[in-house]
């Protein structure tokens, strides 16, 4: 992450990671050159109004453009490839899997089933933001949510703006094999290839995208799926999916999943994608279930 203390020093530097000039950035904000060029330099300030621009339009999180559109900026911490900020260099870095499981006080209305299409929209935009070339049909996304909405949802912050999601598909035992054998990609899947009783064994749990902007909000949404499994408590399920982030394989591997297979997402990419197998009942209960 780079620390940020300046809105014009974000501002160019996002232009600069996406290859835009400021007439580009501009025709995304409705303003012209000069007042990106303006904005850029520190000079003036983004209206009120025209936050939510830069949040929906330019996906960046609220609470950075909160920090650093004042006449006296608050500094923050923030990684333009992943979306992520932080307050402070102490909590950019990665945690022991454990402090997931702590029980941290929250606030439960920032925390709902993904209900509507700019829920579904929200996810696949952070899956193209991050990493995701083959991504899925948004049907699946719809129907996971029904068959499996304890844990499809959608994290807001407190100002009502998007934070983070938790997408698990339910998988048909034989999809599965064919997604683990590499027969088939996530992005050719069908909503046929969802288990809609979800009562054979194993149950398959595919983590297809878990995504916050934070560190803090990230927890929320683990500590949600651990307390998920822990208090189910199945006999004989796998929780499994792609990851492409170190610090998130590191973190699945504390909690017991192990790599089945790694490689580039393209030829020439220099980003990896892992694919994870198991169950988190050694981490949860010590022993298998």
């Amino acid at each position: 992450m780079k620390k940020y203390n300046t809105l014009g020093e974000l501002l160019a530097d996002y232009r600069k990671h996406n290859k835009l000039s400021q007439t580009d950035l501009g025709a995304l904000l409705d303003v012209d050159a000069r007042t990106i060029s303006r904005w850029e330099k520190n000079e003036t300030l983004i209206k009120p109004e025209k936050e939510k621009d830069f949040v929906e339009k330019l996906l960046l999180p609220y609470q950075v453009i909160r920090n650093l559109n004042s006449d006296n900026p608050i500094a923050i911490y923030y990684n333009l490839k992943l979306r992520t900020y932080s307050f402070s260099s102490i909590m950019q870095k990665p945690v022991s899997a454990t402090w997931y499981k702590e029980d941290i006080p929250f606030d439960t209305y920032r925390i709902r089933l993904i209900s509507n299409e700019s829920d579904i929209q929200f996810v696949e935009d952070i899956q193209e933001m991050n990493k995701n070339p083959k991504q899925i049909n948004p049907a699946l996304i719809r129907e996971a949510a029904k068959i499996l909405p304890e844990l499809n949802l959608i994290l807001k912050d407190q100002s009502d703006y998007y934070a983070g999601h938790m997408t698990i598909l339910p998988l048909k035992y034989d999809t599965y094999l064919k997604l683990r054998e590499q027969e088939i990609s996530e992005g050719s899947m069908t909503i046929s290839d969802l288990a809609t009783n979800f009562t054979g064994t194993p149950l398959v749990f595919y983590y297809y995208s878990i995504y916050a902007d934070s560190m803090t909000n990230t927890y929320y949404l683990v500590n949600r799926l651990l307390a998920y499994f822990k208090k189910k408590q199945f006999k004989d399920y796998i929780f499994a999916g792609i990851s492409y982030r170190k610090a998130k394989v590191e973190i699945l591997k504390e909690m017991g999943l192990k790599v089945l297979w790694e490689q580039p997402v393209e030829e020439g990419s220099d980003i990896v994608s892992v694919f994870l197998e198991g169950n988190l009942d050694m981490f949860l209960f010590g022993k298998t279930i």
